[in-house]
């Protein structure tokens, strides 16, 4: 028999791991694919072109019960600001908490790989996290 979690304890999981502490948004310029076995030395950080991370405040999350429960944040917007110093390549985004510890990662859909950013141009991420 399988075990059922209900939904009231999905929504008090992702309270608790999305609402406890800030966590940061990062974009990621190495060609990897994240896997569950990563770290955040998995990947290389964005530099450069206007770039930093993103904090994720953790009283902005919304979560919403479901099947899946999930959590959302308003969309977030990286912005370059120019080509001297832009970053090459971008392939994903992956979130840490304040150790900077790897909670997860994403990389973008295969069309959009690799993104070169080049000035004036930017990349939205709407940041969700299922339960399910």
């Amino acid at each position: 028999m399988a075990i059922v979690v209900p939904n009231v304890t999905e929504v008090a999981v992702l309270t608790w791991f999305l609402k406890t502490e800030d966590l940061f948004l990062r974009l990621f310029s190495n060609n990897v694919t994240p896997s569950e076995t990563d770290t955040a030395a998995t990947f290389t950080q964005v530099t450069g072109g206007g770039y930093s991370q993103i904090t994720l405040d953790k009283d902005d999350w919304t979560i919403t019960s479901g099947d899946p429960s999930f959590g959302t944040q308003a969309q977030k917007t990286f912005s370059f600001t120019g080509p001297t110093g832009a970053p090459s390549t971008i392939y994903g985004y992956y979130v840490v908490n304040g150790a900077g510890v790897l909670q997860w990662a994403e990389r973008f859909p295969g069309a959009n790989v690799p993104f070169t950013p080049i000035a004036g141009s930017s990349i939205k991420i709407t940041p969700r996290f299922e339960a399910a």
